[in-house]
């Protein structure tokens, strides 16, 4: 009963949270698998059975969306078939068609007269009902998993992990109704990134598909504490979060930026170097340049005071001797 792209889950525990009955969960290689079912049965070869094979079957083409919302038997009451169908939103249409066929027959086959269903897969998600079920948000059935390692500082996993999930479930619940389907990461740490994948059926409100993965955040502590990695998962929505990259690339990918590392602590003024004779500066150029000129100006201007007063001392000399002949004679 193997459908493609799904993954072992050895390793993993799980448990149910819901009112109905969890029939049984499998560890088989390379499916996981769990389903569940409401009391409640149907006549063998009755109308509702009647509506439901012609609904089960209706699963033929691919959807490029991933969500299927069919009914079958017109109108209401209770002979009337509803089922959703719904694939992760990394998987191509071919995996999704493949994983919801064998969801039908796999349901069909441990569920034979059960009016109500619902099994999951890694890659999709099928229920079937005689009520309405479409816009409807539904948190029960459900279950949790969670990874058997546990992490090594836990206020700054869990501090990542709810800063991560704020934000994809903010991108997801915003989505449209093709889609309501965001990943992301968090490098939380130098060596240590955290991933994880959140999604709604499509055809929930924002306010609904946020309500849903909000609860489904408060079953974390119940399940998944200290772990590196955990799942819960419900009718209308799921969340999963693992220490390793578990998804296929898309464009809902949304890395968050890691918060930024401590300032580094101010570091004290250091202390003025001497004064130097001999410096590189541009303003020490300009001092030893003004220093030049000022003792070039000064020499000159002494030199031309010794030559000027030579020559009035020499003038003064010659003139006395001038005088002291003109007396003799």
């Amino acid at each position: 009963m193997a459908a493609t792209g799904m993954e072992t889950l050895e390793g993993w525990n799980t448990n149910g949270i819901d009112g109905f009955n969890l029939a049984r969960f499998s560890y088989q290689q390379p499916s996981s698998e769990m389903h569940s079912y409401r009391q409640g049965n149907f006549t063998k070869n009755s109308t509702y059975e009647a509506n439901l094979d012609s609904l089960l079957s209706s699963f033929s083409s691919p959807n490029d969306h991933g969500f299927y919302n069919i009914s079958s038997g017109g109108g209401q009451g209770s002979d009337v078939a509803n089922a959703i169908a719904l694939c992760r939103g990394d998987v191509n249409s071919g995996d999704c068609l493949e994983c919801i066929n064998t969801s039908t027959t796999e349901l069909r086959n441990r569920c034979p007269n059960q009016r109500e269903a619902i099994i999951w897969y890694d890659n999709c998600m099928l229920r079937y009902t005689n009520r309405s079920i479409f816009g409807v948000a539904e948190t029960n059935p459900a279950f949790f998993m969670w990874n058997a390692n546990n992490v090594t500082n836990v206020d700054v996993f869990n501090q990542a992990l709810s800063d991560l999930l704020d934000r994809l479930i903010s991108n997801a619940s915003s989505g449209n109704s093709l889609g309501k389907f965001a990943t992301g990461n968090y490098s939380y740490s130098a060596f240590q990134k955290l991933y994880a994948l959140v999604q709604c059926t499509p055809d929930l409100t924002a306010l609904s598909c946020s309500s849903c993965l909000s609860q489904a955040v408060t079953l974390i502590p119940q399940c998944c504490d200290r772990k590196q990695g955990g799942r819960v998962v419900h009718p209308s929505c799921y969340l999963r979060f693992e220490s390793y990259d578990f998804y296929n690339p898309t464009a809902a990918d949304t890395p968050l930026l890691s918060p930024p590392p401590p300032a580094p602590p101010t570091p004290e003024p250091a202390l003025s170097p001497p004064p130097s004779n001999h410096t590189t500066t541009t303003l020490g150029k300009k001092s030893n340049s003004t220093r030049t000129i000022i003792i070039i100006s000064v020499s000159v201007v002494a030199f031309a005071i010794l030559l000027i007063s030579s020559c009035i001392f020499f003038f003064l000399r010659v003139r006395k001797s001038k005088v002291k002949y003109e007396r003799q004679t």
